[in-house]
């Protein structure tokens, strides 16, 4: 008995050898098209998204003379009539296709829409306004979000899923260029950077969430590069069932709120893991060979 009991813990071992790095993270660079993302339907694109092929940069402001990032990225603004947004259906690469526990990361390009008028605020192409990255669930548009909030000039996180009166976890002000502990002129060198938004629900430590952003330039308080925005609990209670079931991700102008979002960002180098991922066929046959491998050496025992 002692000897089969072996033998189990021997086959967990080799189960969990062969299952360590058994997936990949699912990755874009949009440099060859969309790589598979959609564009969404939640709501009319009347400024519709784009994939900007390598190349030059395009003129986000037809007439203006004002250029976005180079290609190979989506361009997803949006104005007052619609919000140009991408999604990616999950299901496919899921166990079970549905996740409650996920990484997500991307790239978001922020203009300088200076000296343009008419932006309520006065920040320059309003951050990157009420636009992000999501994670959802099949029924639903309301999932967790991370994206810009002009009103503080701040980045801000969201959980749509809980049962807690939705807090905005924000840093306020962070937008802001200084250098040296005075402000920047925003007319002239503000933005034109790219920043990164990451989201980690419980991927790292089920039960726990840790957003961070990165900003290339020193904010008011002198910190610079990876910031984070908010870490604890997630909290206990979906508000309704399923609601955690998460089936896709979604990057660009915000699905969840009724808030104008005056954006003219670009998204690229987009990151998904979780650890819910289909093994990769190489993997799963790696641990076939062992399984079989196991297998003849119970039976040349028994023999």
């Amino acid at each position: 008995m002692l000897r089969y009991a072996k033998g189990a813990l021997l086959l967990c071992a080799v189960v969990a050898l062969s299952s360590a790095g058994a997936h990949a993270a699912l990755t874009w660079d949009f440099e060859n098209g969309m790589q598979g993302w959609t564009w969404s339907t939640s709501h009319a694109q009347s400024v519709p998204g784009q994939w900007i092929a390598p190349g030059p940069p395009p003129e986000i402001v037809p007439g203006q003379g004002i250029y976005g990032a180079s290609g190979g990225n989506l361009y997803l603004p949006g104005d007052g009539q619609s919000r140009a947004t991408a999604e990616f259906d999950l299901t496919p690469y899921l166990i079970g296709g549905k996740t409650s526990r996920v990484l997500l990361q991307a790239d978001v390009y922020i203009p300088n829409l200076r000296p343009l008028t008419g932006f309520p605020w006065g920040y320059p192409g309003m951050t990157n306004q009420w636009s992000g990255i999501f994670v959802l669930p099949s029924n639903s548009a309301w999932g967790v979000a991370v994206y810009g909030n002009p009103q503080r000039g701040a980045q801000a996180y969201l959980d749509f899923t809980a049962d807690d009166n939705w807090p905005e976890r924000r840093q306020d002000w962070y937008m802001e260029v200084f250098s040296g502990g005075s402000a920047v002129s925003p007319d002239t060198l503000w933005w034109n950077k790219w920043i990164t938004l990451r989201l980690d629900y419980g991927f790292t430590t089920p039960g726990q969430v840790k957003v961070e952003y990165y900003l290339p330039w020193e904010t008011y308080n002198g910190k610079t590069g990876w910031l984070t925005l908010y870490q604890g609990s997630i909290y206990p209670n979906a508000w309704a069932a399923g609601g955690r079931d998460f089936t896709r991700i979604a990057i660009g102008c915000n699905l969840n709120t009724a808030g104008t979002p005056w954006s003219k960002s670009q998204f690229d180098n987009v990151i998904f893991d979780s650890p819910d991922l289909i093994p990769e066929p190489g993997s799963l046959a790696a641990l076939g060979v062992s399984l079989a491998a196991f297998a003849g050496t119970i039976l040349r025992r028994r023999a």
